[in-house]
């Protein structure tokens, strides 16, 4: 791993030189002041666009001055993640970006944000995303008030907003930096076939980005797939169904949902990970519902899923967790129940049918005293 540390107008003039080589990106940068005593890890994608920032980093830029610069060859575009580090060694933000062959990203960068200029490329993708921050940042104001009144305000709004992003990449249907800017870093992620199929035109397929849009098309393929699957997973386990049996193995042992699910009680399943602050956040109305009503025929059961079984013992000791556990269920269970998201907090009859789902706070025990009759 190379150290780089680059400051100073006359070596910024000398890497904007250097750009004659057609595979050499190039990022130039301010640093905000609460970030100018950062170290910045990089992170450099494979072929499939895709950053590992989990082992060790392409390279580390110093930042001298507030300034930030970095160059590097590449063959093909592909995807570079910026991850900030405190001087006490701890990560601060990060972010994802394309980089391209012969192009100069102009960065001004902020915690957990960064505003994109320099070269074409980057002039199209920073406008493209000046429309989507406004955009969002607009829809979270709404949000922020949300009430019955501003419903009908956030959806109007949102369909508005929705119109002229795709007016503005229409008429601009030839920018590479609006249209893959507008696939990697908004909602259109998951429309990759009529950004590419139907807005984009038809030259970008046969482009640079030509593997870029073909992954991004396949992506949209398996994330359709995996809807429709996630769609019937959760048909089959809506409120009224009797419950879907699941099976875990963890240190030698086998538990199946019906160890405690179909037994005669009432049982409480959260779907929870460790790393996930919601769930946790969560834990401590499981408790109190479990301590409280334990005795009135209701269990409740933990599931951890997407996690790393260390992990998740680790967090039960902390949080003194004192209802029983499946761990290591990664996907299991999940998938069974149509869980894209947790926590998930299903309440199952002492037959097993399935009573409540997208349980939270104060509903969790709203439900266990309602079917109890209390």
């Amino acid at each position: 791993m190379k150290k780089i540390l680059f400051y100073g107008t006359v070596l910024a003039g000398m890497l904007a030189s250097c750009n004659q080589n057609s595979k050499t990106f190039i990022l130039e940068g301010t640093v905000s002041e609460d970030n100018a005593d950062s170290i910045y890890h990089v992170f450099i994608g494979n072929s499939d666009y895709e950053n590992n920032t989990k082992g060790a980093p392409h390279d580390t830029i110093v930042v001298k001055d507030k300034m930030i610069h970095y160059s590097i060859d590449i063959d093909s575009p592909t995807v570079m993640c910026l991850r900030a580090i405190l001087g006490n060694g701890k990560p601060r933000w990060q972010y994802d970006m394309v980089i391209v062959p012969g192009e100069t990203a102009k960065a001004t960068i902020c915690p957990n944000k960064i505003e994109l200029d320099g070269s074409k490329f980057y002039q199209q993708a920073g406008a493209m995303r000046a429309i989507i921050y406004d955009t969002e940042k607009r829809l979270d104001e709404l949000y922020e008030q949300l009430s019955e009144t501003t419903r009908d305000s956030i959806l109007n709004e949102k369909k508005a907003t929705d119109a002229k992003f795709y007016d503005y990449l229409i008429a601009h249907n030839r920018e590479e930096g609006a249209l893959i800017y507008a696939n990697r870093y908004s909602e259109s992620g998951r429309l990759a076939s009529k950004l590419f199929d139907t807005i984009a035109a038809p030259e970008m397929k046969k482009g640079r980005f030509a593997h870029y849009i073909e992954i991004a098309l396949e992506n949209e393929r398996e994330q359709k797939e995996y809807e429709a699957k996630m769609a019937e997973a959760m048909e089959k386990t809506a409120v009224g169904k009797m419950f879907t049996d699941f099976a875990v193995e963890y240190k030698g042992k086998t538990q199946k949902l019906s160890d405690y699910v179909g037994k005669g009680q009432y049982v409480l399943v959260d779907f929870w990970a460790s790393w996930c602050g919601p769930c946790r956040a969560e834990i401590p109305n499981l408790i109190s519902v479990y301590n409280k009503y334990k005795d009135k025929n209701v269990n409740v059961l933990g599931v951890a899923v997407g996690d790393k079984p260390e992990d998740s013992e680790r967090a039960i000791s902390e949080m003194g967790v004192n209802y029983p556990q499946i761990i290591n269920a990664q996907n299991t269970g999940a998938d069974e129940y149509g869980i894209n998201g947790i926590p998930h907090v299903i309440l199952f009859g002492p037959d097993g049918t399935i009573l409540e789902r997208w349980l939270y706070g104060p509903t969790i025990e709203e439900a266990v005293r309602k079917h109890l009759g209390l």
